[in-house]
């Protein structure tokens, strides 16, 4: 049974929700308010496993409400319901379990139940044997971000660029030869000259990450340089082994997948570092993520969820924006949903975008759409 609590200010909205969750059989309502206030009072001294809440109340919206509650239960699963369809996109940016429209029905409701439920399994997990704490935490995707063990919230500095540098390369191929190193960082250097820098740049990066332990990152042998990599919370192989996964076909079958990898990729590899050895495999994981959004774009409209296909669309127009394609998309369902201003809105910016880019206007089929419907 799921303990949920209820904030919503409109009486009758409130009762048919609580009503709808009771008979479900899987709900037990902890307590049902029309004054946010109140609720948050609840949620700082009594535990429950989700939260239903409205968006437009007087004091308290409930976005606002999210940050609050989750100040107390900072995973709590939430589902918004509402009566207003325009703030889908910032919902899911709060990482909101689902997003329901009223008038709720009950049909609606079971499938945010379970959402819920699955969500609430996967969160209870086995007692799993001790593994070593990361010495590291490495974010690659947008700004280089090198930070100690889990919990550090300080970035490590490096000394130098080229330390940096060296360090960005390690992490991104996790071994190499030392000719491989001289060739791409030292390429200009003398065999001889290439290897003195090397030894002496790894001395500064091992310094700077603490790296003198019976039980070192980097590994060095005579086949190469090679790093631990767990020793290493890095988010490139979250997304790597993500991506792997989500090939499989039975893998689109789950969503958090999808906004796991969403939230993995904060920019492009290595933002601001312009790495010429770095520039191919950045547009690949670029790619990679782009497929990712698409392939979450068709399950969430093929399960009759298009505000959340909508959010996946915008996120690949964020990367490339002028994916005639994408924006035909979004109109469709924007179409769809019997939203006409917003689809022609986003017809004029895509209209926009090919004159300042490309000189040329959008395909006549997407403009026979407007006229169509």
């Amino acid at each position: 049974m799921i303990k949920v609590i209820i904030v919503d200010d409109e009486d009758l909205s409130l009762k048919r929700l609580n009503r709808i969750l009771t008979e479900s059989g899987e709900v037990e309502i902890c307590r049902a308010f029309h004054d946010p206030e109140e609720a948050c009072e609840y949620a700082a001294e009594n535990n429950f496993d989700a939260a239903f809440l409205d968006i437009t109340m007087p004091r308290i919206s409930g976005m606002h409400l999210i940050g609050e509650l989750r100040k107390y239960h900072p995973s709590l699963p939430i589902v918004l319901v509402t009566g207003y369809e325009e703030y889908a996109v910032q919902a899911f940016d709060k990482e909101v379990i689902d997003y329901v429209i009223k008038p709720v029905t009950a049909e609606r409701l079971n499938r945010s139940i379970q959402r819920l439920q699955l969500k609430l399994r996967d969160s209870v997990t086995p007692p799993e044997p001790i593994t070593p704490t990361p010495k590291l935490t490495v974010r690659l995707f947008g700004e280089f971000t090198v930070l100690g063990g889990a919990g550090a919230d300080n970035p490590i500095k490096l000394r130098t660029p080229k330390t940096e540098e060296l360090l960005a390369f390690l992490l991104y191929t996790k071994s190499t030869s030392r000719d491989a190193l001289a060739d791409t960082l030292w390429k200009d250097l003398s065999p001889q000259k290439a290897w003195t820098n090397i030894n002496s740049t790894l001395y500064y990066v091992r310094r700077a990450i603490g790296d003198n332990s019976d039980l070192p990152i980097i590994l060095k042998d005579r086949n190469g340089i090679r790093i631990d990599r767990e020793a290493i919370e890095c988010d490139l192989y979250e997304f790597e082994a993500l991506f792997r996964q989500l090939r499989q076909s039975s893998a689109h079958h789950h969503p958090e997948l999808f906004e796991r990898m969403d939230t993995l990729y904060q920019g492009e590899l290595l933002k601001g570092r312009h790495y010429e050895w770095a520039f191919a495999w950045s547009r690949q994981l670029e790619l990679d993520f782009i497929l990712t959004m698409e392939a979450a774009a068709r399950y969430h409209a093929k399960e009759g969820e298009p505000l959340r296909a909508l959010y996946y669309l915008e996120r690949i127009l964020q990367i490339d924006s002028i994916r005639e394609d994408i924006h035909r998309e979004i109109i469709l369902l924007y179409l769809s949903l019997g939203r006409r201003t917003e689809a022609q809105r986003q017809y004029l910016i895509l209209e926009e975008l090919l004159q300042e880019e490309l000189g040329s206007s959008p395909a006549a089929d997407i403009r026979h759409l407007l006229q169509q419907s």
